[in-house]
C-alpha cells in the first residue's frame, strides 16, 4: 500500500528515486523557444512572459514552478492556444510532436495553427486538468455526458463503445460505484471525485502531452494526497509526458523528473529534481527552498520569507528582475539581465553569480543544513532497503 504524500514537504526518497535521461537522439514533445506574451491593460501594457524557454520529453514530468504572477499558467495556456481578448503574442514558438493517426511524427509550431488544427489537437494530443473542477465540469450536464463529448469528437465509437469507455475511464481514475456515477451531475460529487472526473476526462483520448494547473489547490491535504499518486500512477501507466505547474516545491519533489523555477516571466534556473533541490544555485530557488516547511522544522523556528515584492511588470525591467530582493545582487545585476550559465549537462541558472569573475557566495547556512539533512535521510533509507528492512 502507498503512503499518503505529504504535499508540503519534500521527501527525500522522492528525489533519490528521479534520474535523469539521456535526451540526445530524441525529439522533445514540446519545445518553446523564446516565447514572450504580453497583455493591454488599462494601466499600460503587462509584460507577463518575457522570452521562456523549456523543453519536455516523452515520458517526462517536468513542474514549472514560481511565485504568483511569475507566467507559469500564462506560458502553459499558450500550448492549450487558450488567448485572452487583451493578450500580444510578441514571438517565440512552441513546437509540438505527436504521432498522427497513421502512426507518423508530426511536429507543428503551435503559435502558427489556425483554430481549426487546435481543435484538432485539444483532447486527442494534449490536454490540460485546471485546479478548480467545479468550474472545469459543466453543471447542466451529466458526468457521461462529458467524459462522452471528446470521445465522440475525435474517436468516433458505437453508443456501446463509448459508454465502455465511459466505465474504463472512471475505474482508471479510481471512482467507485461507476454506473451511477456516470448518471451523476457535478454538484452530487465531492472535490476529489470531481477533479478525478477531469481527470478522466483529460486522459479520454490518450493524449501525448498532459498539463496540470495547480491541480490540487482547491482541495483539502488529505484528497491533495490521493490526486496526486493519482497523477503519479497514472503518468507511469500511460507514459503520458507531463506540465505539472505548481507554487508548491513540496508537491514538486513528489511528481517531476526536471524543474523549471520562473520569475519574473522568465525561467531563471532549471535543472533535475536533484539539481534544484540538492545544488540550486539561483538565490531565488534559494529562497524558495529556504521557504518551505519540512517535517524536520522546528515550530520555533521562523520560516525564511524572501524580502520585498516582485517586479511591477508595467515596468520595462534592466537587469536581473530579481536584483532588488535578491541579498547577493553584484553592481552588474542593475545593469545586466545574467545568461544562462552551465552548471552540468542537465543544469542551468541565470544568475551573475555563476560567472568566473564574480565573488564566491555559499548558498544561506541555514538551507545547506536542511539539504544536508534531505542527503541524510536519503542515505538512511537506501541503507535501509540495502539489509531489506
Amino acid at each position: 500500500m502507498k503512503s499518503p504524500i505529504a504535499s508540503g514537504n519534500a521527501s527525500a526518497a522522492s528525489i533519490e528515486a528521479q534520474a535523469p535521461r539521456d535526451h540526445v537522439h530524441e525529439r522533445p514533445v514540446i519545445k518553446i523557444s523564446d516565447l514572450t506574451i504580453s497583455f493591454k491593460t488599462a494601466n499600460g501594457i503587462v509584460h507577463a512572459v518575457r522570452g521562456v524557454n523549456m523543453d519536455l520529453y516523452r515520458g517526462q514530468t517536468v513542474a514549472i514552478v514560481g511565485e504568483s504572477g511569475s507566467g507559469k499558467s500564462v506560458s502553459a495556456k499558450q500550448i492549450m492556444g487558450i488567448h485572452s481578448h487583451n493578450e500580444i503574442y510578441e514571438g517565440g514558438s512552441i513546437e509540438f510532436t505527436y504521432k498522427d493517426d497513421d502512426g507518423r511524427e508530426k511536429t507543428v509550431d503551435l503559435t502558427k495553427i489556425d483554430d481549426k488544427e487546435m481543435a484538432a489537437l485539444k483532447g486527442k494530443h494534449v490536454a490540460m486538468v485546471f485546479q478548480d473542477p467545479l468550474t472545469s465540469l459543466d453543471p447542466t450536464m451529466t458526468i457521461e455526458g462529458q467524459l462522452s463529448e471528446s470521445l465522440t469528437e475525435h474517436m468516433g465509437l458505437s453508443a456501446e463503445a463509448l459508454h465502455a469507455r465511459c466505465v474504463e475511464l472512471l475505474d482508471l481514475v479510481g471512482i467507485t460505484d461507476v454506473e451511477a456515477r456516470l448518471k451523476s451531475y457535478p454538484h452530487q460529487l465531492s472535490g476529489g471525485m470531481r477533479q478525478r472526473v477531469v481527470i478522466a476526462i483529460a486522459l479520454s483520448c490518450d493524449p501525448d502531452l498532459l498539463i496540470c494547473d495547480e491541480p490540487t489547490t482547491a482541495l483539502d491535504v488529505t484528497i491533495q494526497a490521493r490526486i496526486l499518486q493519482l497523477i503519479i500512477d497514472l503518468q507511469k501507466k500511460l507514459g503520458t509526458s507531463v506540465i505539472f505547474i505548481t507554487h508548491n516545491l513540496g508537491v514538486v519533489a513528489k511528481v517531476a523528473d526536471y524543474v523549471n523555477v520562473m520569475y519574473a516571466g522568465k525561467v531563471v534556473e532549471a535543472g533535475t529534481l536533484k539539481d534544484i533541490f540538492y545544488d540550486p544555485r539561483h538565490p531565488y530557488t534559494w529562497g524558495l527552498l529556504s521557504s518551505m516547511p519540512s517535517l524536520s522544522t522546528d515550530r520555533s523556528e521562523r520560516l525564511f520569507t524572501i524580502p520585498g515584492n516582485p517586479p511591477n511588470m508595467l515596468n520595462d525591467i534592466q537587469g536581473d528582475a530579481f536584483a532588488p530582493r535578491n541579498p547577493y545582487a553584484l553592481e552588474i545585476d542593475y545593469k545586466m539581465e545574467p545568461p544562462a550559465f552551465q552548471v552540468n549537462e542537465h543544469h542551468w541558472a541565470a544568475t551573475w553569480l555563476l560567472d568566473s569573475r564574480a565573488p564566491k557566495v555559499e548558498m544561506p547556512e541555514q538551507l545547506r543544513n536542511r539539504i544536508a539533512g534531505m542527503k541524510l535521510e536519503s542515505a538512511k533509507l537506501r541503507e535501509g532497503d540495502g539489509n531489506g528492512d
